[in-house]
Formats: structure tokens, sequence, C-alpha cells
């Protein structure tokens, strides 16, 4: 065998090595964000952590419910309004990945994308669109299943919920979004904002 195939060999040898490596390494960090994301969901919610079973099919009534997407702005609404949390969509409150199917299934588009921008336009319906900056929204895959995962931080300022002509402010109070008249909400704001 001459010198030159022998180099070759080695060098195709350590291209295979790392392309292996790599995907390993790869399957591991997946399987790492899979565990943390399930940690999470069975660290049940709190005062930084929502689970919601779906978007917008009512589970219950097997349909289409978009009183739900209320809910959901709700939530990240009280979230701004405190200290941020994660909200995380396609969980029973039993902790079951329900993933995200039942919700696909009322979108035009039904996948990922479709889910993402409907969510996006849910946020800016009820909160306007100055909130983009402050919510990451991924899609882990746990038990075969995608769900939602809505990182979000807190606001700089009060965000209102806008709903059926009038304007709520809402923050997290334990595992609960909670509302505040105007009198709670300018104290609040006095003391969260120093406003």
């Amino acid at each position: 065998m001459s010198d030159d195939y022998l180099v070759f060999l080695e060098k195709r040898a350590k291209v295979i090595f790392n392309e292996l490596k790599s995907r390993i390494e790869l399957k591991h960090k997946e399987n790492k964000k899979q565990d943390e994301v399930k940690e999470l969901i069975l660290s049940g919610e709190n005062e930084k952590l929502e689970i919601k079973s779906t978007l917008r099919f009512d589970i219950r009534e097997n349909s289409l419910n978009k009183k739900l997407e209320y809910v959901i702005a709700k939530t990240i609404s009280a979230f701004l309004n405190t200290d941020g949390g994660t909200l995380i969509i396609g969980v029973d409150d039993g902790g079951n990945i329900l993933g995200l199917e039942k919700d696909f299934q009322t979108l035009q588009k039904q996948d990922i994308d479709g889910f993402e921008l409907h969510f996006r336009q849910v946020i800016k319906k009820y909160l306007g669109e100055n909130f983009e900056k402050y919510i990451k929204i991924t899609f882990p895959k746990v038990d075969e299943k995608e769900i939602c995962v809505v990182k979000i931080l807190k606001s700089g300022k009060p965000v209102f919920i806008k709903h059926e002509g009038n304007e709520q402010f809402f923050v997290r109070n334990g595992n609960a979004s909670i509302p505040k008249s105007r009198q709670e909400q300018s104290e609040y704001e006095k003391l969260h904002w120093n406003l």
C-alpha cells in the first residue's frame, strides 16, 4: 500500500469518527433537553410555570374553543407583569404528554410552523405587538410528541390584556393568574416598576 492511500484511510477514519461522535453527542443533548422539560413538568405548576393541554382545542367538548386562547394570553400577561415564567402547551394537569396534534387539526397550516404563526397572532390580538422580545417559543419532542414551551421574561412596563372591549391587568400569584383592580394595579406598578 502506498503512503498516500494510508493517509487517505486515516483521514477518512477521522471524518467517520468525528461524524459518529457528533451524532452521539447531538442525541445526548436532545435526551438531556427532553429530561429537563420532563423534570419541569413533574415539578408542577407554580408561580413560574403554567401547563395547558391545548391552545384552542377544547378536550372536554372535543371541538375548537377560541376562548382558550384568551386564557393562554392571560397567563402570558401575568408572567410579563410579574417576574416571567414558562408556559407549556400540550401537557395535561396530570403531567401526561398530549402533544399538539389536536391544535394542529384546528389550523389552516397543520404543523409546528402554522401553530407558531397562530400563537403569535393570539399574542398580538390580546397584548399588542410590543411583547415579542420578551417571549421565546420552542417545540421540544417529549415522548415522541411535540409540545410548545414558551419562555416569558418580565416586561419592562405594565402589560394589559384587551378582551371584549376591556383592558385587564393580571399578575402571577402562586400557580394562578390573578386580576388586579385599577387601584391595586396602580400600587403594584409603583412597587414593581418604580413608576
